[in-house]
């Protein structure tokens, strides 16, 4: 059984957290800091899940350097007045060598120069900022890494899918927010450098419910795709594109089965049928490692795992990775080996990190096969 040892107002000690637990060995430990109180709870709790199920294995096929691996995990709740000292505990009381973190993007930029004095390494698994990408590695932060894909990766993942389609011209919509609107400029950005023409760019208020004037402005530039970040207006936006009769295809980031969902009988009409949408990851990816992942998951939770559980669990298995390279747990030695890593990603690929600490791993276009989401390329 894993040990985990969990950090919300105070802390506590393995010895006092596991009574009667084995001290000879004294386990190897890492840090988590993410959201477990709070609305968006459940996105940590998919994410302790991840590291869970990756700990599990790990200690069940022995450990690393021949002891057991203990997380110690840190509610940040989303708030940098909570993330900044619970980092700080983890590393002035805990000792901890090395930390994953944080899912919260602003507590991830406020622990991050906490990190950097320190001198103890940072695994971005979650947070997608092109702006950590920049600060790590070459002339920045070398204490920081990030493995999941950034905007910017996303973005040009699927440009390149689209110019494979002889796409010349795009519209951009995008909720209000910092996530969708980051990924719109990013999709802007990716579609111009590769010799699109942007027809428009607009933006959608949470809670709207008429869209038929936007419609009508994005219909107007005459766009051979839509590039779409609706967030939370995804159903209102996709009942209204099967309202107007307008055929034109719709790519983004977005659920597509929530699309779905909200026309079912268009959908099944083949209203949807040139409508696709990128992402990191998918429970649809057809692979062994990935169908493994997916029924371990679902085995021990009763639940699917989303893109935070996946990247927090192979984030966890690279930490590992770089501790059993560097025979050492500690901070420097961590530092050194993630930076030379090629740890394999189930997703297809490695984790070798670039000049600036950032791993690529494969993008996923998805879209409908028999009516169905299914994964149908790969970028």
């Amino acid at each position: 059984m894993t040990r985990i040892v969990l950090l919300l107002a105070g802390l506590f000690s393995a010895a006092a957290a596991f009574p009667g637990a084995p001290l000879a060995t004294e386990p190897v430990r890492i840090g988590i800091t993410t959201v477990l109180s709070g609305p968006t709870a459940d996105r940590g709790q998919s994410e302790q899940y991840g590291a869970q199920l990756a700990l599990d294995e790990i200690n069940e096929a022995g450990g690393v350097l021949g002891r057991p691996i203990e997380a110690f995990y840190v509610d940040n709740a989303c708030k940098t007045d909570i993330g900044v000292p619970a980092v700080r505990r983890l590393i002035q009381e805990q000792h901890i060598p090395v930390i994953i973190g944080a899912l919260c993007t602003p507590v991830t930029r406020a622990i991050e120069p906490v990190m950097q004095a320190a001198k103890i390494p940072l695994v971005i698994a979650t947070s997608a900022g092109q702006d950590f990408v920049d600060r790590s590695g070459v002339g920045g932060n070398d204490y920081l890494f990030k493995t999941i894909p950034s905007e910017v990766d996303i973005a040009r993942g699927l440009i390149r899918f689209l110019a494979a389609k002889k796409i010349k011209t795009v519209a951009v919509v995008a909720e209000t927010g910092a996530f969708p609107h980051a990924n719109a400029i990013a999709m802007a950005k990716a579609a111009r450098d590769a010799d699109m023409t942007v027809t428009d760019d607009e933006t959608i208020t949470p809670g709207e419910t008429d869209f038929t004037a936007l419609l009508d402005r994005l219909k107007a530039g005459s766009p051979q795709e839509l590039l779409i970040m609706p967030g939370s207006s995804t159903v209102g936006f996709f009942r209204a594109y099967e309202a107007l009769g307008w055929r034109v295809p719709i790519s983004g980031r977005f659920d597509l089965a929530a699309a779905v969902a909200a026309a079912p009988a268009f959908a099944d009409a083949g209203g949807l049928s040139n409508v696709t949408s990128i992402a990191v990851f998918t429970p649809l990816i057809d692979r062994p490692e990935v169908r493994d992942f997916v029924a371990s998951y679902q085995a021990h939770y009763g639940l699917t795992p989303t893109q935070r559980s996946y990247f927090v669990f192979e984030a966890t298995y690279l930490v590992v990775d770089a501790i059993r390279r560097a025979n050492s747990d500690q901070p420097a030695a961590i530092e050194t080996a993630l930076k030379t890593t090629k740890m394999s990603s189930r997703l297809g690929g490695t984790y070798t990190p670039d000049d600036h600490n950032h791993a690529h791993t494969p993008l996923f276009i998805v879209g409908l096969r028999d009516g169905k989401p299914a994964v149908i390329a790969t970028e």
